[in-house]
């Protein structure tokens, strides 16, 4: 049975627009200039199967049905996946064509073995004889599909460009998963990025989601190594900032932003504690732009927290609040520059080619096997251990200088990322009290360091006059011994984090 890898990649063009300019665009790539594509339309629909990994779908076209199962082969990311399928044609009777379905091939017979029970009729939740209740069958898509076979460095890559009622054009590119398919496929992909309206697709859960989306809970199984946690919590990551950037399309809000920056450093923290991993390819063709992006985030990141929290606050603790009004409006200004900078950015080739670049690297790291295998959880005790005594063995927050209680407090944040990667082998106490004291000792630390902020800011604006940068910076100073006594306080009642025993 033939394995597949495909990259999946999504245009900007919205719902509803004929494919044809979209295709003739994709037409003029050179690879694909002298190849006649082939259009179909055609309706699918989603049958659950209750097995992690298994995709089984009924198409029809022209009349004929035909059921189609994936099978995933690779860790989940967003973008790319490797897969082998499987199709045969249904009769009149759905649910008796899954069962001769999954008895027709041993490799079917466990992730089809209920399918049939979530056939269902078209129309409404039925009892079966055991007295179960059948699902309601998922709702059919009308899919507009235009196929081009494309000869490239050597590969026979199937290019499909898709669109479905409320969704958005998707372009689909798989080949066998043969010697240097891998470097086709995304070689191609990169063509096609550059030349058309495209970028790496999120997974299926945020692919038209307009809301903040916020990192998902990691559960990795105790079993897991430590290539196969990487690659796990990458793809979260991944998942988080390629959803954002989608989501944001609809309107870049202050929240998107701060969900962008919270993914790109969970990503700096995966690359601190898995720092052997970091190799050449990354740090020449992923580091320079990811640094680009990250900063642009940090400054419009600031600029909302300074403009939205901080500036009120000021102005609410001054007997004259109205004098801070053209300070705000100066600051919003700045921030409205930030987050268009950031809007540009997020619709740029040069970030389409690095979330590419970057699921490209995870792609080739997920296929390597290592010689000797180590099993995460020892690696999380370690890192775990290390990373709390960076902050257990500091001195009294009180006496340290503002930039050494900055470095406490990003060694803290860091630890507190660590915990929710490995939160599936920590103690309970751990992932409740000592997750929420790290996270409560983060905020006091780092409303210090906002005043600090506010402060360069202030001195920034001509707006602002010599009494009130004189105010942030005695604001300042008053919430850096305040902070610090706080975090001093919640350091010390910490609990050491634990790491349930191996099994």
């Amino acid at each position: 049975m033939t394995v597949w890898i495909e990259v999946t990649l999504q245009s900007h063009r919205p719902d509803g627009e004929s494919l044809g300019p979209l295709a003739d665009e994709v037409q003029r790539i050179a690879a694909f200039a002298d190849v006649a594509p082939v259009r179909t339309r055609f309706s699918t629909r989603e049958i659950q199967t209750e097995t992690p990994g298994w995709r089984l779908s009924v198409e029809t076209l022209e009349g004929a049905r035909t059921l189609c199962a994936v099978q995933n082969r690779s860790a989940p990311m967003p973008g790319f996946t490797r897969y082998r399928t499987f199709a045969r044609p249904a009769g009149a009777d759905l649910s008796a064509s899954v069962i001769e379905f999954a008895q027709a091939d041993d490799a079917l017979a466990e992730p089809l073995a209920k399918a049939h029970r979530h056939v269902g009729p078209e129309s409404a939740m039925t009892l079966e004889s055991g007295g179960e209740a059948a699902d309601v069958p998922a709702p059919e898509r009308e899919v507009e599909r235009i196929e081009w076979r494309v000869a490239a460095d050597g590969a026979d890559i199937l290019a499909s460009l898709e669109i479905s009622e409320g969704q958005l054009p998707m372009l689909r590119l798989a080949a066998p998963a043969v010697n240097g398919a891998l470097d086709a496929v995304f070689r191609l992909a990169g063509e096609v990025i550059d030349a058309a309206p495209f970028f790496i697709a999120p997974d299926d859960e945020h692919e038209s989601q307009a809301e903040p989306v916020h990192a998902a809970k990691l559960d990795l199984p105790r079993t897991a190594t430590r290539r196969e946690a990487f690659v796990a919590i990458a793809a979260s990551v991944a998942g988080q900032w390629f959803g954002n950037a989608v989501a944001s399309r609809a309107g870049l809000g202050d929240e998107h932003v701060h969900q962008l920056r919270v993914a790109q450093r969970r990503l700096k923290t995966l690359l601190k504690l898995f720092r052997d991993d970091v190799d050449d390819a990354w740090n020449t063709r992923i580091a320079p732009d990811l640094k680009w992006f990250g900063d642009l985030l940090a400054d419009a990141r600031d600029w909302d927290v300074f403009t939205d929290k901080t500036l009120p606050v000021y102005a609410e603790s001054d007997a004259a609040a109205a004098r801070w009004q053209p300070v705000i409006a100066a600051a919003n200004v700045k921030r409205r520059v930030a987050r268009d900078k950031v809007r540009d950015a997020l619709t740029s080739k040069r970030h389409a080619r690095l979330t590419l670049a970057f699921v490209e690297w995870l792609a080739r790291f997920a296929s390597q096997e290592d010689a000797s295998p180590m099993r995460f959880v020892s690696f999380a005790e370690k890192r775990i251990r290390r990373d709390y005594q960076r902050i257990a063995r500091v001195p009294d927050l009180v006496s340290l200088a503002a930039h050494e209680r900055h470095r406490v407090r990003i060694h803290a944040k860091r630890l507190r990322y660590a915990l929710e990667f490995f939160r599936s082998v920590t103690s309970r106490r751990t992932r409740k009290d000592t997750a929420k004291l790290l996270g409560e000792l983060q905020t006091a630390l780092g409303e210090a360091n906002d005043a600090a902020v506010a402060a360069d800011r202030l001195a920034a604006l001509p707006e602002a006059s010599d009494y009130q940068r004189g105010f942030a910076r005695a604001w300042g100073a008053a919430s850096a011994r305040k902070d610090a006594q706080e975090g001093e306080r919640l350091l010390r009642s910490m609990h050491r984090p634990r790491v349930k025993a191996s099994i």
